[in-house]
């Protein structure tokens, strides 16, 4: 049986983040909100990633041994080094005075001694992933081992998949972070033991919820430990675009609400139509809308896409977390009221970009305009050009039809329950009451991508076809949307 006290590789990350998150992950797990299923599908995408980079070293030992099984996986991880043959090992296992860590890879150099890896599935280098890197270059210099270059590796932003066979040495790229891990060795050890007391602790720190509560990740406990916090009424995060040293201001003078800011506080324009409209609990209207709706022309249209984002690109041109459009919807509105729509999704595995171009070119047609809400589905109809280029003339004339609503609301007018947000889920409830996304399944474009590469995975065709139908509900509530909001801004 091991010592519960022991300070493991994650568990230093969450007190170095708070010490209250690193005593609730000793002493009380039970509190923390359930993951949901975006942390779990990255989660699933570290392990994959994981998994790709082993097989740039062939002829690794990978120590399968679970997190349940820490002292067999130490003596296995001891076993391959006695026996001096491995040109790597994967999640070899490491503890020295209390502190373990299972290391992602170890290279065994040509020149001599190791290579210590971390494989993170992000495409840049972070600050906690060197945090990370030097707790483990601490345990693994402390039992003796002779590591002499310590990196991160990530996922290679340029790369471009040629549609044929991944190159594993151009897909991830290598950054050296021994310097700055042998810098902060001093202050990882102190910082380890100060949490190897804090175990031992009857009661919980005192820590108070802010900013570190979502830096570098977002606590699981957040919920508990602001469950009895009073929040101002409409606080100074509701001014859009607020400058740090703004935000700086406001807090040494101790205010917290917009109502409580003084009128010859500097404020951006628009930050000053937001003040003014929590003084007065009403909407304001500071741009003449109906001018800027006189561009649409009929038949009015309404797109919006669904995409993926692979970490690993799957298809030819892809690179890692390039956005991948697999759904669209389409509202069509004619000019004696008459509302149809139609949508795409498709259901295979195979690259969706030549469907999608197809039954869209279809859907919207070669006249009137296309309305949006952001510039979203500018860009990817820019990538959809790229990757059927045979269509490109098509699809820019699309492009050049566009409408973005988001613009029109955003340099008209402000409502105080926008809450600060011009996104359409904070804007349709107000300008559209009784509509919202509530009543769906699948009811924002994160679990959307999540729940389409499920699907797509799943053997149990019912559960697939049940995924498919809560995302065509999805992306068809986006469309219709902007239908009843367009309505409500005519009204102005």
């Amino acid at each position: 049986m091991r010592n519960l006290s022991t300070l493991s590789k994650s568990r230093f990350i969450s007190g170095s983040q708070c010490h209250l998150r690193l005593w609730y992950d000793f002493h009380a797990r039970d509190l923390a909100s359930d993951p949901g299923t975006s942390l779990q599908a990255i989660l699933d995408t570290g392990y994959q990633v994981g998994e790709l980079a082993c097989k740039r070293y062939p002829g690794g030992h990978f120590v399968a041994q679970t997190h349940l099984q820490i002292a067999e996986a130490l003596a296995e991880t001891r076993q391959v080094l006695e026996q001096g043959n491995a040109p790597a090992l994967f999640e070899a296992a490491f503890e020295y005075q209390g502190l373990l860590t299972r290391v992602d890879i170890i290279e065994r150099l040509p020149s001599g001694g190791w290579r210590l890896i971390e494989v993170k599935s992000t495409t840049s280098l972070k600050d906690v992933f060197v945090l990370d890197v030097a707790f483990q270059l601490s345990v693994l210099r402390g039992t003796g081992l002779d590591v002499r270059e310590a990196a991160v590796m990530t996922l290679d932003r340029p790369y471009v998949f040629d549609g044929k066979q991944l190159d594993l040495n151009k897909l991830f790229k290598l950054h050296d972070v021994l310097e700055q891990c042998e810098d902060l060795l001093d202050s990882v050890s102190g910082d380890a033991r100060e949490m190897q007391a804090l175990f031992s602790a009857g009661k919980p720190p005192n820590v108070q919820t802010g900013d570190h509560c979502f830096t570098p990740y977002d606590c699981p406990y957040y919920e508990h430990c602001s469950r009895d916090d009073v929040y101002p009424d409409h606080g100074i995060d509701e001014l859009p675009s607020l400058r740090s040293a703004r935000r700086a201001q406001l807090n040494k003078a101790g205010i917290e609400e917009i109502r409580d800011i003084p009128d010859d506080f500097p404020l951006t324009n628009l930050q000053k139509i937001v003040h003014q409209t929590v003084l007065n609990q009403d909407s304001v209207v500071h741009r003449e809308i109906s001018v800027m709706l006189a561009e649409i022309k009929s038949p009015v249209r309404y797109l919006d896409f669904e995409t993926f984002a692979p970490p690993i690109p799957r298809f030819v041109g892809t690179s890692p977390y390039d956005a991948v459009p697999f759904l669209f919807s389409v509202h069509t509105e004619h000019e004696r009221d008459e509302i149809m729509h139609v949508d795409y999704l498709h259901e295979h595995d195979d690259d969706p970009r030549p469907h999608i171009v197809a039954q869209l070119i279809e859907a919207v047609g070669d006249e009137g305009s296309i309305c949006t809400y952001s510039d979203y589905e500018r860009t990817v109809l820019n990538s959809l050009a790229k990757a059927v280029p045979e269509r490109a003339e098509e699809i820019a004339a699309i492009s050049f039809r566009l409408f973005d609503l988001h613009r029109v609301v955003k340099n008209s007018i402000y409502h105080p329950e926008f809450r600060g947000s011009f996104s359409i889920k904070s804007v349709l409830p107000v300008l559209v009451p009784g509509m919202g996304y509530d009543d769906l399944e699948v009811a924002d474009g994160q679990s959307a991508s999540v729940h389409y590469m499920q699907a797509l995975k799943t053997s149990d065709s019912r559960d697939r076809e049940k995924t498919f139908r809560h995302l065509r509900a999805y992306c068809e509530r986006d469309t219709l949307a902007m239908v009843r909001l367009l309505e409500a801004l005519k009204k102005f």
